[in-house]
């Protein structure tokens, strides 16, 4: 599968839109993050797998991962550790998103390294709030420009 590239960082004016690399390998539960996202004012980049994830983000930085836990050849936890593990990567914000809703998976997912964990379904202002999360995590650690006041998620180009 082809990522969706044209929606990497899409400016708008003055503005940044927040990438989320979503990696799921369900097609449909992709194109619906795809679309949540979009409604949010971020860019979504797709991914089928972690491979296919890991390959992209070697390539380019992304600001928040939402990863699938299970999928064919690396799992989400792996691929959480291996981002985790090297900080050529970029450590984009990592949120587990998972059918997995036990405490000792909530457990292990952190401990590879995850800054948050959703259990499916994830409804849409759960995500919401999770993602602003993880923009706030992101500004105060100095990797991004602050949030607009402008509704949605969308930073503001200090460059601009």
């Amino acid at each position: 599968m082809e990522f969706f590239e044209k929606n990497e960082m899409l400016r708008a004016g003055s503005e940044v839109k927040v990438t989320v690399l979503v990696v799921e390998d369900n097609r449909v539960e992709r194109m619906r993050l795809q679309a949540v996202l979009q409604s949010m004012g971020m860019a979504p980049i797709l991914a089928e797998n972690a491979t296919e994830a890991l390959r992209f983000i070697k390539k380019r930085k992304v600001d928040i991962v939402l990863s699938d836990w299970l999928m064919p050849g690396m799992t989400g936890l792996e691929f959480c550790q291996r981002l985790a593990e090297d900080e050529d990567l970029g450590r984009p914000y990592f949120i587990m998103l998972t059918g997995r809703n036990a405490s000792v998976d909530l457990i292990a997912a952190m401990d590879a390294g995850a800054d948050d964990y959703i259990a499916k379904p994830a409804w849409r202002e759960e995500l919401r709030v999770r993602l602003q999360a993880g923009v706030r995590s992101l500004n105060r650690a100095g990797r991004r420009h602050q949030i607009s006041s402008t509704p949605g998620l969308v930073w503001v180009d200090a460059k601009a």
